[in-house]
């Protein structure tokens, strides 16, 4: 199954395609802010067809706050379900995750179990994600039960006692994995740090999909060798300063800072994508496919087997 790109910022109304469509073990995960004076917000899980396989709503203006879910087919609406516990509020982030089950959709919102909905249509009908009304949404990404995954952390706020096996756990000393084989970690817990199986090759690329929250001062990603704890590539937006800060450190000392840069990629209450590609003769770095800046190696790359991730920060995806 092929690889689906996280979805940065779509504006509201979205309507896009699922690849590959809907199957077992598959999951749809969606960042976003409920805006400040919300009436509703709806995600919807449509089919080929036009139906509305599962229908996830949020209202906040009935007089008393409730999620209702539904199924629309053939143009008629089916029997509702609805939820009076609301665990969305107005002006704060949230997470939703769709987990699909083979009896049901199993949803979960900030990392806690909320409810599930027994389908009503087959899922491998389902073809489109839509999310319509008064919501912002920072990232929308899809996980499959055939990508690779390697030294995953559990996904944030999430406990096996809320939703099990959604993410494999750590497997620390387990056989390494081809070095061009990439590897995929979702939605996990910062501080992050991972090992870099067989360090960072030539045209190697780390992929970085996170969100900036709007309180944030700065965050920093790093390219490091494990064992010395040299950092060969220092990463940091400071987003109060609006700078975007590269450095190297060799023994506990700081180089040169390099600073300069057309403009400052990253904006509180917006998600990116960033790429790390590492060249012969140094560091490409792009956010959201521009090109923002590159790096001269200080440090022999072959050297860099860690990467870490810490500050400001949210994650959805990190492959490596």
């Amino acid at each position: 199954m092929a690889f689906q790109q996280p979805i940065l910022n779509p504006n509201v109304p979205f309507s896009g395609p699922i690849f590959g469509g809907l199957s077992e073990g598959k999951m749809v995960l969606i960042q976003g802010i409920v805006q400040t004076f919300a009436k509703s917000f709806g995600v919807n899980l449509r089919c080929g067809n036009g139906d509305i396989a599962f229908h996830f709503n949020p209202r906040f203006s009935d007089g008393r706050p409730v999620v209702v879910c539904n199924t629309e087919q053939n143009r008629c609406w089916g029997a509702e379900e609805r939820t009076y516990h609301m665990p969305f509020q107005a002006g704060i982030y949230f997470e939703v995750i769709i987990n699909v089950k083979g009896h049901c959709y199993q949803v979960s919102v900030n990392g806690q179990h909320f409810l599930e909905y027994r389908h009503r249509l087959p899922l491998h009908t389902v073809q489109i994600l839509e999310i319509t009304g008064d919501v912002t949404v920072n990232c929308i990404n899809f996980t499959s039960p055939s990508w690779p995954q390697g030294q995953a952390t559990p996904a944030y706020g999430i406990h096996s006692s809320s939703i099990s096996n959604v993410f494999a756990q750590p497997v620390f000393g387990a056989p390494a994995p081809r070095h061009n084989t990439p590897m995929t970690v979702t939605n996990p817990i910062v501080p992050f740090q991972v090992a870099i199986p067989g360090n960072i090759s030539r045209s190697r690329k780390i992929t970085i999909v996170g969100n900036v929250p709007f309180h944030a001062n700065s965050f920093h990603i790093n390219l490091k060798n494990s064992m010395t704890g040299n950092i060969a590539l220092h990463i940091n937006p400071r987003l109060r300063e609006r700078a975007l800060v590269r450095n190297t450190q060799t023994q506990g000392a700081w180089g040169s800072e390099e600073r300069r840069v057309a403009t400052l990629p990253f904006a509180p209450g917006q998600a990116f994508q960033m790429e790390i590609m590492n060249t012969r003769n140094g560091y490409q770095v792009s956010v959201n496919g521009l090109h923002v800046f590159d790096y001269v190696h200080r440090i022999p790359a072959n050297q860099v087997d860690q990467l870490e991730i810490a500050g400001d920060v949210t994650l959805s995806c990190v492959q490596y």
